[in-house]
This record gives C-alpha cells, sequence and structure tokens, in this order.
C-alpha cells in the first residue's frame, strides 16, 4: 500500500511540473515557442521589471508578433531564434494572477498562427 502512494505522490508532483511548464512552452506541428524567464522562477514578478527572452524553432522572427500590456522589446539577440523582452506587471492588468502575453506568427506555408500565454504572477 505503501509504493502504491508514494508512486502516486510522484505521479501527482510530476504532472504539477509538467503543468507549470507549460504555461512557458507552445507546441504546433514543427512549431515551438518557449518562454524563459531571467529570474530562473516560474512566475513573473508584481510591480518589478521582468526580462525574458522567446526561443523560437522553425518560426522567423520577422513573421512573429507578440503584445501584452507594459510590453518592451529589449537587446539584440545574436541567435535569430531568440528575442528579448522586459515588461513590468502592475494589478490593475491582471486576470486571476496571470498576465496574457499574446504570440502570433506565420508558418512555412503562410498558416496563421496565434496562442496566448497566461504566465503566472506573484509579489515578492
Amino acid at each position: 500500500m505503501k509504493k502504491y502512494i508514494i508512486c502516486l505522490l510522484i505521479l501527482y508532483s510530476n504532472v504539477l511540473l509538467a503543468q507549470n511548464k507549460s504555461n512557458f512552452i507552445f507546441e504546433e506541428s514543427i512549431y515551438t515557442i518557449e518562454i524563459q524567464l531571467e529570474n530562473g522562477k516560474n512566475f513573473l514578478e508584481l510591480d518589478k521589471e521582468n526580462k525574458f527572452q522567446i526561443i523560437t524553432k522553425n518560426v522567423e522572427p520577422v513573421n512573429m508578433m507578440c503584445s501584452g500590456q507594459n510590453l518592451k522589446r529589449g537587446k539584440l539577440s545574436a541567435d535569430k531564434n531568440i528575442t528579448n523582452w522586459s515588461l513590468t506587471i502592475i494589478k490593475e492588468g491582471l486576470k486571476n494572477e496571470e498576465y496574457t502575453l499574446s504570440i502570433s506568427f506565420r508558418g512555412k506555408k503562410g498558416k496563421l498562427f496565434t496562442h496566448q500565454f497566461l504566465l503566472p504572477v506573484k509579489q515578492n
């Protein structure tokens, strides 16, 4: 019985970790967009400047558009698949303690893809 409880706890913790990571990754067909926060955490911080990178696979940055409240483009990266961004989150711009970051891009055959990342926000 103890073995089953331990296995269930491990399975449940892995599901929670996968769910948290999925807030930062979008995968569709051959296209991948991943958000990596500079602070190394799995949440954005309220009333502070949050810096992050958007890492793409098979997505041309010229065909990608990002939108969100107080979103600013950061320094240019040497790697064409990485774009740097920063934002300062205010409480009035949140829904259910989450920040909405919308990304749209055109695929290789001209198909339009859109995704809304719902990124968790915490106050430190």
